[in-house]
């Protein structure tokens, strides 16, 4: 368990205090993994909502220009696919090595969300936030003389609404901003709005 953790347990959530452990099964049809001490599964068994799948695509506020999320977020940050994201759940964030990031403000992510990802807005990151630095520490970020070393920090998937918004983008080039190495961050374009249209497992919004 890393201490920084345990230090930063009000702004990410318990999650980052768990030891953890996973075990992958066959991707085509459903994951399972220990998780905050809880058994997470993932399947696409999700009843399909077409008006869960407009939310998520619906631009949603403050995002840039015509709100369309790049292809790539940044030099050196690989975008990955569902995929990818279902074997980085099972092996880094079920090993405590990997955190799944929702880079939306609080009230998108109210609409929905994948099991197991974490709340790290964008705005909490702001240079005259009082807990940017408590984020950044909880991420695994060490803070000497003015400057972060991230050498021993979580690898990162971090994803928002889709395509149809550039908030994943906007996190990335501010962690990268702040010394986050590119090699520790990946790119969900798909989101929400490609996760919600695969059937796959998400948490719903309270009715």
């Amino acid at each position: 368990m890393r201490a920084h953790a345990a230090k930063a347990v009000g702004v990410l959530s318990a999650v980052l205090l768990s030891s953890t452990q996973g075990a992958a099964q066959d991707a085509n049809t459903e994951i399972s993994f220990i998780f905050n001490g809880q058994q997470m599964l993932i399947a696409r068994n999700q009843t399909f909502d077409a008006n869960m799948v407009e939310t998520f695509a619906t631009p949603v506020e403050g995002c840039e220009g015509m709100c369309l999320a790049p292809f790539q977020a940044a030099a050196g940050v690989q975008t990955v696919g569902e995929r990818e994201v279902l074997e980085f759940l099972t092996t880094q964030v079920a090993a405590g090595t990997g955190l799944l990031v929702d880079a939306r403000l609080p009230a998108n992510r109210g609409k929905g969300f994948i099991p197991a990802s974490v709340n790290v807005p964008n705005e909490t990151l702001a240079e005259g936030n009082p807990y940017r630095n408590d984020i950044l520490t909880a991420l695994g970020g060490v803070q000497t003389e003015g400057s972060w070393d991230f050498q021993n920090a979580y690898d990162l998937i971090i994803f928002s609404e889709g395509p149809s918004t550039d908030q994943s983008a906007r996190l990335i080039s501010t962690l990268i901003d702040a010394g986050y190495p590119t090699s520790k961050l990946q790119f969900y374009r798909g989101g929400m709005q490609a996760w919600a249209a695969l059937r796959l497992t998400y948490v719903k919004p309270q009715s």
